[in-house]
């Protein structure tokens, strides 16, 4: 599934809410290929716990 798609954190399943940096935190809105720790550290936000969908802690 393409990366706008996905609505589901793929750590525990449950909602997201924009992007953030799996290295250093940084969150936006939309993906951001060009982020500067790498486009592939720009994830999916959990909603529940607001880390990255890597860090996620639920």
């Amino acid at each position: 599934m393409p990366e706008e798609m996905k609505t589901t954190c793929t750590t525990c399943g449950g909602a997201t809410s924009g992007y953030k940096c799996d290295m250093c935190g940084e969150e936006s809105q939309a993906h951001d290929e060009n982020h500067k720790c790498g486009g592939d550290h720009c994830v999916r936000k959990c909603a529940g716990c607001s880390e990255a969908e890597t860090n996620c802690t639920c």
